[in-house]
This record gives C-alpha cells, sequence and structure tokens, in this order.
C-alpha cells in the first residue's frame, strides 16, 4: 500500500478550511481522512473514523480545547468539515475516569459536550480518541489486518507483523468498554505520543502529531500485514476456469430466493449479486459452510447478519422447495442464536431472513430492504471473502466470538448506524411500468417511487426513455432502472422482464400501461388496419407483458398485482373510435381471466379506466378529432364530466398505486374520468 498524500492537496483543502472558519488542522485532518476512505480495503461505507485536538471558540466567546471527530452518519471517503463535530476536549477525558457509563448515558455526555448541538452524534470511539495522546488519531479496519487476526494465532502473529512497538489489545466491546480497556492501558504502561495500536479481531489505530504522520502510519501498518499476507496467499482460480452455471440462473436463485423470504417473513427485499472473483472462488469450495464462521469485524454484522446462508443444491426443477427449505432452516439457527444469547434481557429479536446467500458457481446474492444497501451487503461481502481466502490458505478462520458479535448485533448503538425509521409503504417492493417516458406512466412510475418502491421503466420511444430515467433518477438514484421495449414483440418482453429481475431481484407489480389511441370507422378498409394495429399493442402487448410476468411471480410465489390501463371506452363507446374501443373492450376481459385463473395463487389482476387525460395519446390530430366529434373545444373536452373537472394523468397513477396494494381487490375496474354516468362499471 502506497501513501497517496499530497503537499497541494493538503494545502488547498486547508486554506479552503479556514475560509469556512474551521481551525487548519481541520483541513489536514479532513484531507488524510478522504484519503482512507478511497481506500475500500480500509474502510467501508461508513466504517472506520479519525479526529483531531484541536481549539474552538465556544458561542460566549471563551476558547478551549477541543476534539473534532467524526460524526454519526459521515463516510470517509466524502467527509467534510461540517461531519466532525467539536466536543469539548477536557469533559471527555473526564467521562473516560467514570468506572461504568451506560450507552445511553455516553451519548448523553457526547452530546452534551458538543460546541454546536445541532452536529451529528461524535462516533462512539470518540472516548477512545480523546484519550489517545495524538493530535491525529486515525482507525480502519483494513482487510489486510483482520486477516492477521482473524485466526487462532492471531495475537502471536500480529506480534510478529507488527513488533513490540505496537500495542495489541484483545478484542473488547467497542465504545465505553474499549475506551477502559485503554484506559487501563495507559495507567499500567502508558502510551506513547505516536504508536500504533493492534484491536484483536477488530482494526487498527495510529496516531501522531501531523495528519500526514498518522495517515503514514496506517499505511505503513496495513503494508506490513499485506507483505506478510503475500507469503502465503494462493493463486485464485481463473475465473474462466470456475464451473459456472449459466448465469441465466441468477434471476431464476435470485427471485425463488425472495419468494422464499416474503413467505418467512414479513417484508419485501430486494437483491443483487457480488460475483466478484474472491466470492466467485469461495462459492465454488467445497468446504465454504465450515469457513464462513462470522464477519470478518464486528461490526459488519448489521448489513450480513452473522453467518450466510449456502444454497448449495439449485436445481431448477425443484428450486423453490430448497429455497425454502434453506430459508427456513437459517431462520430457525439464527432464533437459536437469539435465544442462546438474549439471557432474559428484554431485547427483540431482529429479522431472521438472510442477508447473503452464497451459490456454487454464481456467487452471494446479497438482500437490503433498498438496492443501496444490498448493494452495501455485496461489497461488504466482496471483501469478506477475499479475506476468508487468504486466511485459510494456511490456517482456520476464526472471528470474535459469537456472544460476543450477538452483543454487537444488538447494540443500540450499532443499530442506530442503520438509520431505521418507519418504512415507506412500499419499501422492498418492485414494480415494472410500461409505456412509462411520459404522461400516465412516468407519473405512475413517480408516485411509486415516492412510496419507496423499486421501479422498472419501459417505452418503445429510446429517447424519450432515456430522459425519463435520467429525471427519475436524478431523484431516486439507484431506485430506477430501464430498458427500451416493444410490447409488440414477445422477444423484447421475455427480455425486459429478465432486466427487471436482474436489476431488482424480483417483481411485486406490474402496470401494463403501454398503449396507442387509433380512430376509424370498423367498416371501411382504413378502420379495419387501424383495428389490427390496435389490437397488437391495445390487446396483445398487454397479453405479452402479462404471460412473461405471471410466469416470474408464480415462480416466486408471493402472491403479485397485474394492473391494467383499459378506457372508459370499454364501457362507454366514442363515434369513430371503434379501433381503440374493440382493444380495450378485450383487454378488459383479459384482466378478468388473469384475475379468475391466477387468483388461487395470490396473483390479482385489475384495470383503471381513465377517460381525457392529456397525453401523447391525444397528438396526431387525435384531440381536435375527438372534440369536434362533440362539439366541444379542447378545454371543454377535457372537463366533460359530472365533476367539471380536468382528469389529470397523477390522478390515473394514483388508482394504479390503490390496486397494486389493495390486497383484498382482484378482478376490478376503477374509473377515473370525472364521472362519466355512460362509463359506470356494470
Amino acid at each position: 500500500m502506497e501513501s497517496l498524500w499530497n503537499e497541494h492537496e493538503e494545502a488547498t483543502y486547508t486554506k479552503r478550511c479556514v475560509e469556512a472558519g474551521y481551525p487548519a488542522e481541520l483541513g489536514a485532518r479532513v484531507y488524510t481522512s478522504q484519503l482512507l476512505g478511497r481506500r475500500s480495503d480500509l474502510v467501508l461505507h461508513g466504517g472506520g473514523n479519525t479526529s483531531v485536538k484541536s481549539r474552538a471558540r465556544e458561542i460566549a466567546g471563551r476558547e478551549c480545547d477541543v476534539l473534532f471527530v467524526k460524526g454519526s452518519g459521515w463516510d470517509l471517503a466524502t467527509i467534510e468539515p461540517a461531519g466532525f463535530p467539536a466536543c469539548r476536549l477536557q469533559a471527555l477525558l473526564e467521562l473516560c475516569d467514570l468506572e461504568e457509563l451506560s450507552d445511553t448515558d455516553m451519548v448523553k455526555g457526547l452530546r452534551s459536550q458538543m460546541l454546536d448541538p445541532g452536529s451529528p452524534t461524535p462516533s462512539v470511539e470518540a472516548l477512545l480518541h480523546a484519550l489517545i495522546p495524538g493530535k491525529f488519531v486515525d482507525h480502519t479496519h483494513a482487510d489486510a489486518a483482520v486477516a492477521i487476526l482473524d485466526r487462532p494465532e492471531g495475537r502471536d502473529l500480529a506480534r510478529e507483523v507488527w513488533g513490540e512497538e505496537s500495542l495489541i489489545l484483545p478484542y473488547v466491546m467497542p465504545g465505553f468498554i474499549l475506551a477502559r480497556s485503554v484506559h487501563a492501558l495507559r495507567d499500567q504502561q502508558g502510551l506513547p505520543d505516536a504508536g500504533c495500536l493492534i484491536l484483536d479481531k477488530h482494526g487498527i489505530f495510529t496516531w501522531d502529531g501531523t495528519a500526514r504522520a498518522s495517515y503514514e502510519r496506517m499505511v505503513e501498518a496495513v503494508s506490513r500485514a499485506e507483505r506478510r499476507l503475500a507469503v502465503t496467499r494462493s493463486r485464485l482460480p481463473s475465473t474462466a476456469s470456475l464451473p459456472l452455471r449459466s448465469l441465466g440462473m441468477r434471476g431464476p436463485v435470485a427471485i425463488a430466493l425472495r419468494g422464499a423470504i416474503q413467505r418467512e417473513h414479513s417484508g419485501s427485499m430486494v437483491s443483487t449479486w457480488a460475483a466478484d472473483e474472491h466470492t466467485l472462488a469461495l462459492s465454488t469450495n467445497p468446504n465454504g459452510p465450515s469457513l464462513t464462521a462470522g464477519p470478518i469485524t464486528p461490526d459488519h454484522v448489521i448489513r450480513t447478519k452473522p453467518w450466510p446462508l449456502w444454497l448449495r443444491a439449485h436445481d431448477t426443477k425443484s428450486l423453490r422447495s430448497q429455497c425454502d427449505t434453506a430459508v427456513r432452516e437459517y431462520s430457525t439457527r439464527y432464533k437459536a442464536y437469539f435465544d442462546r444469547h438474549v439471557n432474559g434481557r428484554p431485547l427483540k429479536q431482529l429479522p431472521s431472513a438472510p442477508r447473503v446467500v452464497l451459490v456454487p458457481g454464481l456467487g452471494a446474492c446479497c438482500f437490503g430492504t433498498t438496492l443501496r444497501d444490498a448493494e452495501i451487503t455485496a461489497d461488504i461481502f466482496g471483501h469478506t471473502a477475499q479475506v476468508l481466502l487468504d486466511v485459510t490458505t494456511e490456517t482456520v478462520f476464526e472471528p470474535v466470538g459469537e456472544s460476543d458479535l450477538f452483543e454487537l448485533e444488538y447494540w443500540s448503538l450499532e443499530q442506530a448506524k442503520l438509520g431505521k425509521g418507519a418504512l415507506a409503504p412500499m419499501q422492498g417492493r418492485v414494480a415494472l411500468v410500461t409505456g412509462a417516458a411520459g404522461g400516465i406512466g412516468l407519473e405512475t412510475a413517480q408516485a411509486m417511487l415516492a412510496r419507496g418502491c423499486h421501479v422498472f421503466i419501459s417505452d418503445v420511444d429510446e429517447t424519450a426513455l432515456e430522459s425519463a430515467t435520467q429525471a427519475l433518477r436524478d431523484r431516486f438514484a439507484e431506485r430506477v432502472a430501464a430498458y427500451p421495449c416493444d410490447v409488440c414483440s414477445l422477444n423484447d418482453v421475455d427480455a425486459l422482464i429478465e432486466r427487471c429481475i436482474s436489476a431488482f431481484g424480483g417483481l411485486d407489480y406490474v402496470i401494463s400501461n403501454a398503449g396507442v389511441a387509433p380512430t376509424g370507422v370498423l367498416h371501411n378498409p382504413d378502420g379495419q388496419r387501424s383495428l389490427e394495429a390496435s389490437l397488437r399493442v391495445n390487446l396483445m402487448g398487454h397479453q405479452h407483458v402479462a404471460s412473461a410476468s405471471a410466469r416470474w411471480l408464480i415462480e416466486q410465489g408471493s402472491g403479485g398485482c397485474l394492473v391494467f390501463n383499459a378506457s372508459k371506452a370499454a364501457f362507454a363507446p366514442g363515434p369513430e373510435f371503434g379501433p381503440y374501443t374493440v382493444a380495450k373492450t378485450a383487454l378488459i376481459g383479459l384482466m378478468r381471466q388473469y384475475a379468475i385463473d391466477l387468483g388461487r395463487l395470490g396473483i390479482r389482476a385489475n384495470a383503471v379506466n381513465a377517460d381525457r387525460v392529456r397525453t401523447g395519446l391525444f397528438g396526431g390530430g387525435v384531440l381536435e378529432q375527438r372534440a369536434a366529434a362533440r362539439g366541444l373545444t379542447a378545454d371543454a373536452y377535457f372537463r366533460q364530466n359530472l365533476l367539471g373537472r380536468e382528469t389529470e394523468a397523477r390522478d390515473v397513477a394514483e388508482a394504479f398505486v390503490w390496486l397494486c396494494s389493495a390486497e383484498a381487490t382482484t378482478g376490478t375496474v376503477i374509473t377515473v374520468d370525472g364521472g362519466n354516468p355512460a362509463a359506470f362499471p356494470r
């Protein structure tokens, strides 16, 4: 590992920090913190913490010694000065002198000493940072370090790697307990002004008088571990030579696992695959289940659970039963783990669904309530796999003990890192929306996303789809994915559904919205051609989407919903609109048939009959023609209903959203037209 420190870059950070009213050394602290954060083999997704001791002015104007320490919720890779709350240093040191301090009181104590009450809560390691004498303090969970420590002889090997000048501490719980252990070490032998502290099964602290020196101490400490691992590290098999199953199996496996999890547990999750070379190699290791005895550092447990699930067999003929059995056994194992360690305390068992499922030759299917959560878990497990392989080339993997792991998993301060709050109504659910580049489809996608759903959108117009996708991603980030599709093409539709499963690992709601609005009289040749074209899109297009989706929903085995965009014209035809009316009338029949055939499987089918919504369907003179047929202006045409108000795309979108969530409703039609007696369902 090489130092990335650059004098000019540090000067730039320092100048910017001073101009913003912060001490100069905080700029250097921000800079080297980001250098650490750029290396995923040092810290991952909010892991690690850093600090600097300085002076700052209180509101009353008095200067005092403070500790600027990484705040909760900030990531070292992107941290800024605002991510370092300033705490009165002397008060923190006095807290360290206490014999006992509850987690609640520790947090209260830290927050009570913040100069700015609006700053983020200080790191749970703030007291330890205060105790360590160095001006700058760095802490990481470096992969190479835990690969040295996570073995039976870890502490002896640590002494060999880092030498007598480094302090090596047995594993203890982070927070106040760890601070007290270092407090005792300081009283027994003192702590040097610059040094390195190795925490067994956990990671490394380094400190020194400058940001550069502390950072480069960390680089050197990790480099020592890397050099030692290089001696025994075995060469990975080429991914080309691994006995990979067809990558097409990832979709069926992911959806079967998701269905099993949804049947066994309440709530829903999405998934992604970890398929880096280390995870693939680990997945094919015949001793894999015995190797994966726990996370490589305890902090990871809140993302990965105590162990992964291994799906050893994944025969396509019995995939659902295999997944059901595996998930059920995992849940039983987790409950026994909870019962062993709860010791009568009033703890509520956390969800027992697996977060990582290893599948031979496919990698690890990783779950989360959002795709971002699943991606973080996949990233963490990729690093886990590398450490496991590094350790087991020469010895046994021995992470922190199960009871210690339980204490961290159920530690309120660790769970707080997940930022838990009330789940959005459709959190973890996946919706597919066709014809979503504009109008009703785009509004529906936005409404579903606003409720926490992950949404896969499609449209035949690739340019418009690209624009819509970017606009949605600007607001909803990775919860949006897209793929162009002509619903008249079976191949296109099959590829669309497979892309959706690949993107999010499952499917719950299908909003079949794509359509056209041809006009004409049926007894003319032009009308005949318009009818045939309309049936291809407005009937068979919906059939293609529904049949392809239904096959995946059936395989998933946890219900779902098909919702079709029909039309008021199905109940109340208009003049010279036969090509559209006939297809939409047939679509209502299609919906009812799906409701009848799939109801026993928990899959619902419903439709929305909208009327006179300003969308692209009214382009090309259709609006003018429909208004003229009724002797109305365009605006009057849109308001011609019982309520005297124009029906908007968002009104239709809300109906789609409701039908997706109405778990006791199937085979029904909801009208969204402002009130039209001729089109009342009957």
